[in-house]
């Protein structure tokens, strides 16, 4: 089977560690100093939800999650980088722990009590969030838990495999308030405290979300009309400077 456009960005992205971290090729936001105090509160949240069989995607390559309690808990990891996914199946694999390679913009996500989803959606594009969303969806499973920025005041969209900030409760995503907030900030140089993964409930978020397109359409729309106005002013300083460099003559 062919490769999709996803999984050729991110299996890059992963040979060529350009996340540049040392300890995790999954990025610094993957570090045990990063996820000291995640770890503990997600193992309470499992627990208080009893959660039975719980879906992390992108699971990324295991680092910080293999030190996160989870008894009694039937985990499945899901990634879309080939690689990542036989080694961990090779070096964290037991009963009741697998790891597949999914791709969660072209298949179909397993039916869970509770799917993961932490610094995942900040990295796609608004249709590809789409996508991600309505797998989400038809899977038909119980709760989502995934990465929002509370203090972020407007979405932009960004290519797939770029990064910005989320806030899912605006437009155009529109999600219901979150059940409950973990604190998953800030970085070591005190940027994002606002970082924080949403609980909700899948039955309640949006069935249709038609007009993400349509905003991402706008957006880089916006962008190129914004770079032309730049390149025509730039020409027209240019024009100006001549003119009076000859008027000065």
């Amino acid at each position: 089977m062919a490769r999709s456009d996803a999984e050729k960005i991110f299996t890059r992205i992963y040979a060529r560690n350009s996340w540049r971290d040392a300890e995790s090729r999954s990025g610094p936001g993957s570090t045990i100093a990063r996820t000291d105090l995640l770890r503990s509160r997600l193992s309470d949240m499992v627990r208080e939800l009893q959660v039975r069989s719980l879906l992390d995607v992108p699971c990324g390559d295991f680092n910080w999650m293999r030190l996160t309690e989870l008894p009694g808990v039937d985990y499945i990891g899901a990634d879309v980088v080939l690689e990542l996914v036989r080694a961990s199946a090779l070096h964290y694999g037991i009963p009741g722990r697998s790891f597949v390679h999914l791709d969660m913009l072209s298949g179909a996500l397993p039916k869970m009590d509770l799917i993961l989803c932490r610094d995942g959606l900040v990295h796609f594009s608004f249709p590809d969030i789409v996508g991600a969303l309505r797998a989400i969806k038809e899977s038909r499973s119980t709760y989502l838990l995934v990465t929002t920025f509370t203090a972020c005041t407007k979405n932009v969209d960004v290519p797939t495999g770029d990064w910005r900030p989320l806030n899912l409760e605006l437009s155009p995503f529109c999600f219901p308030p979150a059940l409950r907030l973990i604190p998953d900030g800030p970085r070591p140089d005190g940027t994002y405290p606002d970082k924080t993964l949403g609980l909700y409930r899948i039955q309640d978020l949006p069935d249709r979300l038609l007009h993400v397109p349509v905003t991402a359409g706008c957006q880089r729309l916006v962008r190129r009309i914004n770079r032309v106005i730049g390149r025509v002013s730039e020409r027209a300083q240019r024009a100006f400077g001549q003119n009076r460099y000859r008027l000065r003559k």
